[in-house]
């Protein structure tokens, strides 16, 4: 099953990707420059506020994607393991609990950049003609299906006391 939230790692990595290309688009065009920011920009591509935040937007969601990579190799040798039947529960639980990491931390950064979007283009970026609220909504309602607060409790179990989930459909 980690295959699986594997998988769904990815999808949450693809919404803010997509969120990120989608609102610099918008930011280089119809974004305006902040009129009251004391350090007046001819462009808002130029106001350190926007720069800042997709900085950071940016680097998290590298982050998020290294986190997810790293799950993703352990996951795929066990899975191409030349004797499967040596993978250890033990194996098999500490890669789950990476895919966990990995899927708790895209969800949260998936949801961040979602929402920070807005920020960095501007009151008429809300407008569904320009479609950035579907980032958010996407992500949100697909991760309520599978509530990263377990997968947060399964890294702390790991973490904490060195326990790996046992092996179930949901894990």
């Amino acid at each position: 099953m980690s295959a699986i939230k594997e998988l769904f790692t990815e999808f949450y990595l693809a919404s803010p990707r997509s969120a990120l290309r989608t609102a610099a688009g918008y930011t280089r065009n119809p974004t305006r420059p902040c009129p009251h920011g004391g350090d007046n920009k001819a462009s808002a591509t130029e106001e350190w506020y926007i720069l800042e935040a997709y900085g950071t937007l940016q680097s998290r969601l590298w982050a998020a994607e290294a986190l997810a990579d790293a799950a993703g190799a352990e996951l795929a040798r066990l899975l191409h393991a030349a004797d499967r039947d040596s993978v250890t529960a033990q194996q098999r639980g500490e890669a789950a609990v990476r895919v966990a990491a990995a899927k708790q931390v895209a969800v949260d950064v998936g949801l961040e950049i979602g929402n920070r979007v807005f920020e960095v283009t501007g009151a008429r970026a809300t407008a569904n003609t320009v479609g950035l609220d579907i980032f958010w909504r996407n992500i949100r309602t697909h991760s309520l299906h599978d509530p990263v607060a377990y997968k947060r409790r399964e890294v702390g179990e790991y973490a904490l006391l060195g326990r790996v989930p046992e092996a179930s459909w949901y894990t």
